[in-house]
């Protein structure tokens, strides 16, 4: 099974807000402490400024490409390796893929950015690995 992944903008939208509600939590709380007043300018220029940086770091992490599963090990761009459902929002879903060498990533799936069989996918990324500790014969 071979799907074709694209850009989400759900995803890039989300990294952004979560960066900058961090940011504006940081700096509202440094302010607070520091100064005792005045922290919502602070927070909100912090909160743009962070929310800025993270939809362009997310935007420029999530790159369009193709995922395919043999039955034994996954593939993304031409790399073998494992994915596991992170977070599960039934029409999106944020991936853990774990090459065999080299660094992970996170990939963001959602319904409407994929071509290919949702369904298939969706089952394929919840079904037992042939691996699993499960099917191992007991020691």
């Amino acid at each position: 099974m071979r799907v074709s992944i694209g850009r989400s903008a759900g995803w890039t939208v989300f990294v952004a807000a979560a960066g900058a509600a961090a940011a504006a939590n940081l700096v509202a709380w440094l302010w607070l402490h520091a100064y005792g007043s005045g922290a919502a300018v602070a927070a909100a220029f912090a909160g743009a400024l962070a929310a800025a940086v993270c939809g362009m770091w997310a935007r420029r992490r999530a790159c369009p490409g193709d995922l395919a599963w043999d039955g034994a090990l996954w593939c993304w761009r031409e790399v073998a390796g494992e994915a596991r459902v992170a977070l599960d929002f039934d029409a999106w879903l944020l991936l853990r893929f774990s090459p065999v060498q080299g660094r992970r990533e996170w990939i963001a799936v959602s319904r409407s950015t994929t071509v290919g069989p949702w369904a298939a996918l969706r089952a394929a990324l919840y079904s037992r690995r042939p691996a699993d500790p499960v099917d191992a014969p007991p020691a």
